[in-house]
């Protein structure tokens, strides 16, 4: 089904041919970024909680990546308590 799905939009498997070429895995790039020990501490809790999330986060402009990251991991624990 994936297939025919490509076949009828073929940009989509351009991009996702993109996406998986340029992109390192979110674990890298948690490894890449130049944050100090608590934010990184706080990548390692966002990798734990979400990792789909995760990778969308730390695809963002630095200026924004890490509020971004401290703001979800506080409403993620909000929403559990």
């Amino acid at each position: 089904m994936a297939f025919i799905d490509w076949v009828l939009h073929p940009t989509e498997l351009w991009a996702a041919f993109w996406y998986v070429m340029r992109h390192a895995p979110p674990d890298e790039k948690t490894m890449q970024l130049q944050v100090s020990g608590d934010m990184k501490r706080c990548y390692d809790f966002l990798e734990m909680t979400s990792r789909s999330f995760a990778a969308v986060i730390q695809e963002l402009n630095p200026k924004l990546r890490d509020g971004i990251c401290l703001f979800y991991l506080v409403l993620r624990g909000l929403d559990t308590i």
